[in-house]
């Protein structure tokens, strides 16, 4: 696949120094990327094998139009937010929190939760801005058969159990359950956080993207994007939605199709300054940057 450019008028990204923008190569299965310290692009790699405890996940950070080594040794960082001058990232069933230094320090382990941790994912920073959302995916290994997804109103799709959940996580590492395992939201993936401290949700398994109205359940605001990762906004009242297993990006209100051509689409980073939505595309491990 040919490396993929884009032009866009004065516009300034960190560690690219004209206004034509290329993709940038980061590195084995970039998974998010967040503005971090000295407003740099900090991107998670859950690296080559994936499995728990390989210890081959990274994140890097992008200096002068290149992606180079900020920590390493961990396992399968996945979503990642700049909060109270740190780093957090969810990995597994852990969550790190890590210092200007690329020193990292477990902010919560599985024995924090109040149930049994299956797969975390997307962080986004609380409605309090002192503390994170994290989602649990739950049963993701029983979403799928050897063709792919299972059919909505097929049997197999019935008995996914309902075990995804998501959290919030304090500073120091206090851990509560924000919205509870529901059949409408059996393999949560992207979580976001509105202006207005509403949560929203990207559900990987149905392809709904939610809106979370407490003990009244969900609002569902789009349909159709099975192996939706992201779900982001920006200051505008628009949002952002990607799809991983399509590469598919899309922009809301209109549901417009944003480029062509990704082989996936994972946890994107909305950059109002620079103009542009930063997507990690997974596969080809690069990040590809999309006008807003």
């Amino acid at each position: 696949m040919k490396p993929i450019a884009f032009l866009f008028a004065a516009a300034f990204v960190p560690g690219i120094a004209s206004a034509e923008l290329k993709t940038i190569d980061v590195g084995p299965n970039p998974e998010s990327v967040t503005k971090g310290f000295g407003g740099k692009y900090h991107v998670t790699l859950m690296g080559p094998t994936r499995n728990p405890g390989d210890g081959d996940g990274s994140i890097v950070v992008i200096e002068d139009g290149a992606a180079k080594p900020f920590v390493s040794g961990l396992h399968d960082p996945k979503g990642i937010v700049f909060l109270d001058d740190s780093l957090i990232t969810a990995d597994f069933t852990q969550v790190w929190r890590i210092d200007s230094k690329g020193e990292k320090k477990l902010l919560a382990g599985p024995e924090a939760f109040p149930n049994p941790i299956l797969f975390l994912n997307d962080v986004a920073i609380a409605a309090d801005g002192k503390s994170v959302l994290v989602t649990d995916m739950g049963a993701r290994d029983k979403i799928a058969g050897p063709d792919g997804f299972w059919p909505l109103d097929s049997a197999e799709a019935k008995a996914v159990p309902a075990v995804g959940r998501i959290y919030r996580i304090t500073l120091d590492g206090k851990v509560t359950e924000v919205v509870p395992a529901d059949e409408r939201m059996k393999c949560p993936n992207g979580v976001d956080v509105t202006p207005d401290g509403k949560i929203r949700i990207a559900e990987f398994f149905t392809g709904n993207i939610y809106e979370w109205e407490g003990k009244g359940g969900f609002k569902v605001l789009a349909e159709g994007h099975r192996s939706a990762d992201a779900i982001v906004h920006d200051s505008k009242g628009n949002f952002y939605v990607t799809e991983v297993r399509t590469g598919n990006v899309w922009k809301y209100p209109g549901k417009v199709k944003m480029g062509e051509g990704l082989t996936a689409a994972a946890d994107a980073f909305v950059d109002e300054k620079a103009g542009v939505l930063v997507v990690p595309e997974t596969k080809a491990g690069r990040l590809v940057f999309l006008p807003l």
